[in-house]
């Protein structure tokens, strides 16, 4: 089955230089930004991925095991920053009753036309969202990114912070990071683990650096995985020009989740600072 931000692929490290940098260059200026300042509800700048299509054995369900919701209790702002927080139990009232669902959840996204006239309708930019990760077993807590336009696999999926409860439950210090697209996915898939101390016990910086030749991330001013448009390469190994949205979501169970210890659901919680987005003049 193929599964969509993560799982399977190639643990791949690259073997020429970075030719971008993690240190954001002084003469780009703030063109987009959320420091969620306005308690409530995330607001106008997001919108939301939720229901029934999400769930199931589908490329996008990947077997989890929450409902995605826009209720206020899943998702809110307050005291200055986002939480997502994954709530045990399913409301009688859910388009679905799938006897595997355990909670709900929330997985909100910048798609929309202000955020893409904001960047002037290209991706290319330096990115950087300060957040607090949950590392509980059965937490997929994630912050990636999606072309505007197309299909998965073929629109393009970045994925700057994965954290895996199945995999990393007993060693929580890590973090992951990779590319889809039509050439690269699933078994293929391009992505790069790394340490990062106090991964868990901190907020951290997430960044990524986008031009038309390289995507560049990291942890904190580290690089952590590269991706660079192969020479000759089209679309299907580098749809990476079109505008892309981003999107944050804590997912429960599933194929990189694991296995769900429902008194854990309440510690999957995941804390955003700011989500900052600069670009060149």
């Amino acid at each position: 089955m193929l599964c969509s931000c993560g799982g399977g692929g190639s643990d791949v490290t690259a073997n020429v230089p970075n030719t971008l940098s993690l240190i954001r260059p002084a003469n780009y200026t703030l063109k987009w930004s959320d420091e969620f300042t306005t308690s409530g509800s995330p607001g106008i700048a997001w919108t939301y991925d939720e229901g029934a299509p999400l769930l199931g054995g589908s490329v996008w369900g990947n077997s989890e095991r929450q409902l995605y919701t826009r209720d206020s209790a899943n998702v809110f702002v307050s005291n200055g920053e986002l939480t997502i927080q994954p709530i045990a139990g399913v409301p009688e009232n859910s388009p679905t009753r799938n006897p595997t669902l355990l909670a709900t959840s929330a997985r909100i996204k910048t798609d929309t036309s202000s955020y893409y006239s904001a960047l002037n309708g290209t991706p290319y930019g330096f990115y950087e969202i300060r957040a607090k990760v949950p590392c509980v077993g059965g937490a997929w807590p994630a912050v990636w990114m999606m072309g505007q336009n197309g299909e998965w696999p073929a629109r393009g999926e970045i994925d700057i912070m994965e954290w895996f409860g199945r995999y990393f439950a007993n060693d929580i210090n890590q973090v992951q990071s990779g590319v889809h697209t039509a050439n690269n996915f699933g078994a293929n898939s391009r992505y790069q683990k790394a340490n990062v101390s106090g991964m868990c016990s901190s907020y951290h910086n997430f960044q990524m650096h986008w031009s038309a030749q390289e995507i560049l991330i990291g942890v904190d001013g580290v690089p952590t995985f590269s991706y660079k448009k192969p020479v000759g390469a089209g679309q299907a190994d580098w749809p990476f020009d079109q505008p892309a949205h981003l999107i944050l979501n804590v997912a429960v169970g599933g194929n990189l989740g694991g296995d769900v210890n429902p008194p854990d659901i309440p510690s999957m919680t995941l804390k955003v600072d700011y989500v900052k987005v600069w670009q060149a003049p």
